[in-house]
C-alpha cells in the first residue's frame, strides 16, 4: 500500500513537473538578486553582487551555489532553476508522507497530505519563480522526517543546509535540539555531538567564512528591510496580509489574486481542528506520541508564522509564505480524518474537494488574472545599458536591471546590495554617486522623480534614454542616461 502511494505521488509530481515546464520560468524580480551572486560566483568573482565589492545581500547563499554549478555546467539558468525547484517538490511530497507514516497517521492520510500539497496552486508558481522556495521546503520537510527517524545526523546535515538557504532555518535548529533531547535516553553524550558535527562544521564554516568575507554573518539585505520595518502602516499590512491568507490565499497578486475558489477558509478550519486536537492531546496525557507529533506538525508553522508577524516587513513578498503550504496540507488532511473519525472515503471525498478547488482557482482566477510585465518593462529598457564592468548603474529594484547590466556595477538606492544607502534619501544619494544610469518604474519611483524634476543637477545632467509602458498597469519603465559622461563605446 506504502509503494503504490509514493508511485501515486511520483506520477503526479512528474505530471507537475511537464506542466511547469510547460508554462514556463516565470520570475519575480529579487529572483535575479540571487541569480546575479550564481553568476559571479561561476565566471570566478565570489559570492558577490557587484564585482570587487564584499557585500552579502542574498539570504540563500545554498541557493546560489546551487545555480552556479548549474552555469559551470552551461546550463541555462532559468532553466536549471525550474527544473530542481519542481523535482524537489515531488521529493519533499514523497517525505511529506513518510513524516505523515512515521507520526502513525494512516496511508490514506499521508497520500492526500502529499497530493494536496502538490496540487496548491500558489505553491506550484513559487517553484516556477526560480527563487530558493522548494529548496528551503524540501530540506525543511527532510528535518522532520529524519528527525522522527532518529536519523540525527542526516537531520542535522540537512539543518545547516536549511539555514544557508533561507535565515528562517534557525527554526530548525530549535526543532532538532528538542527532538534530540526527546531521545536523551537513546544516545549517549558522544553519539549526540557525533549527531550535531555536521551542524557544527556547516554553520560553523560558514560564519568563519562570512566573516572574512563580508565582515558580518547578518546579510545586508536583512538589515535594510529591518530599517524600514518599524513603519507601522507596514506593521499593520503585514498582520493584513497574514489574515488574508487564512481567507483567501496568499498576497502577490497577478497569478497569485486572492480568490475563495480557492477554499482557503476549509484548509484553515481544518489546519485549527488539527492543531486543537495535538494540543488536546499533548495537555492530556503528554505521551510520546503526542510530544513528537506536536513537535514535527506545529512548531516550525507556528515560529515561522509569528515571525512573520513580528518582522512586519516580508509579509508582501509572496516567497515567504511557501514553507507554510506542506503544513497546511498535513495538518488540513490529519484535521478532516480527525473529524470523520478516520473514515477514508470521507477524508477522500475533502482531499478531491480541495484538490478541485486549487484547479479550479488556477483555471477560472490565477492564470486569467496573471497578466505581469514587471520583468519584461526592466529587461527593456536596461538594454540600452552597455555591458561594461566601469558604468554604474543606479536603480530602486536591483533584481532584473542587475541581471540585464551585468558586469556593470549596481548602486541599490533600497540598500540591499549597497550598504551607504540605507537611511539616504534616493535624489541625495544619486546626486552624490552620479551613476551613469538610472532605470526605475514610474509608480513605485513616483516620490524620486518628483524631487528631482525641479532639480537643475538632474534635469541638466540626465536625458531619458528609454522608456516602455506597462501595457497593464499605469507606470513606465524608464532608463536615464548622465549626460556629462557619455555612454562607452562598443555598443
Amino acid at each position: 500500500m506504502g509503494r503504490m502511494a509514493c508511485g501515486l505521488i511520483m506520477m503526479l509530481g512528474l505530471a507537475r513537473l511537464a506542466l511547469g515546464l510547460w508554462l514556463g520560468f516565470r520570475p519575480f524580480d529579487d529572483t535575479y538578486i540571487t541569480f546575479r551572486y550564481a553568476l559571479n560566483l561561476a565566471s570566478g568573482y565570489g559570492l558577490v553582487y557587484n564585482v570587487g565589492e564584499r557585500v552579502l545581500g542574498t539570504t540563500a547563499p545554498l541557493w546560489a551555489l546551487v545555480l552556479a554549478t548549474v552555469r559551470v555546467a552551461h546550463a541555462p539558468m532559468e532553466l536549471g532553476a525550474i527544473v530542481l525547484s519542481l523535482a524537489l517538490d515531488v521529493a519533499s511530497a514523497l517525505l511529506l508522507f513518510r513524516l505523515l507514516l512515521r507520526l502513525e497517521y494512516s496511508v490514506s492520510t499521508g497520500l492526500a497530505a502529499a497530493v494536496l500539497f502538490l496540487t496548491f496552486f500558489d505553491y506550484f508558481s513559487l517553484a516556477r519563480s526560480g527563487m530558493e522556495t522548494s529548496c528551503f521546503v524540501f530540506l525543511t520537510v527532510a528535518v522532520l522526517e529524519s528527525a522522527c527517524s532518529h536519523r540525527f545526523t542526516a537531520a542535522a546535515t540537512c539543518c545547516a543546509l536549511a539555514c544557508l538557504a533561507r535565515p528562517e532555518g534557525a527554526v530548525l535548529v530549535v526543532v532538532l535540539m528538542l527532538a534530540l533531547w526527546r531521545a536523551r535516553t537513546m544516545l549517549r553524550l558522544r553519539e549526540v555531538m557525533v549527531c550535531l558535527a555536521p551542524l557544527f562544521l556547516v554553520l560553523g564554516g560558514w560564519a568563519a567564512y562570512a566573516l572574512g568575507a563580508y565582515g558580518s554573518i547578518v546579510p545586508q539585505s536583512v538589515m535594510a528591510k529591518a530599517a524600514s520595518s518599524g513603519d507601522p502602516g507596514l506593521r499593520l499590512f503585514s498582520w493584513e496580509n497574514l489574515a488574508l491568507f487564512f481567507l483567501k490565499g496568499q498576497y502577490g497578486g497577478e497569478i497569485f489574486t486572492r480568490t475563495y475558489v480557492q477554499m482557503m477558509p476549509a484548509i484553515t478550519l481544518l489546519s485549527a481542528a488539527a492543531a486543537a486536537g495535538l494540543l488536546l492531546a499533548l495537555v492530556r496525557g503528554r505521551s510520546d506520541k503526542a510530544v513528537i507529533r506536536a513537535l514535527a506538525l506545529l512548531l516550525f508553522p507556528v515560529c515561522f508564522v509569528a515571525g512573520l508577524a513580528l518582522s512586519g516587513a516580508f509579509t508582501f513578498f509572496p516567497w515567504y509564505y511557501g514553507p507554510i503550504y506542506p503544513f497546511a496540507a498535513a495538518l488540513a488532511m490529519v484535521g478532516a480524518s480527525t473529524l470523520s473519525q478516520g473514515n477514508v472515503r470521507v477524508s477522500g471525498a475533502v482531499c478531491t474537494l480541495l484538490v478541485c478547488a486549487q484547479i479550479a482557482s488556477a483555471v477560472l482566477v490565477k492564470l486569467p488574472g496573471d497578466r505581469t510585465f514587471w520583468v519584461e518593462g526592466y529587461s527593456e529598457v536596461a538594454e540600452v545599458v552597455p555591458r561594461d564592468f566601469r558604468l554604474r548603474v543606479a536603480a530602486p529594484e536591483i533584481g532584473t536591471v542587475g541581471w540585464k547590466v551585468w558586469p556593470a556595477t549596481v548602486l541599490d538606492l533600497a540598500g540591499l546590495v549597497t550598504p551607504d544607502a540605507v537611511g539616504v534619501p534616493a535624489d541625495l544619494y544619486i546626486r552624490s554617486a552620479k551613476p551613469d544610469y538610472l532605470i526605475v518604474r514610474t509608480d513605485n519611483a513616483a516620490d524620486l522623480l518628483a524631487r528631482v524634476a525641479g532639480q537643475h543637477w538632474f534635469t541638466a545632467g540626465y536625458e531619458l534614454a528609454a522608456v516602455r509602458r506597462d501595457p497593464h498597469a499605469e507606470r513606465e519603465f524608464r532608463a536615464y542616461r548622465r549626460l556629462s559622461r557619455a555612454a562607452f563605446s562598443g555598443r
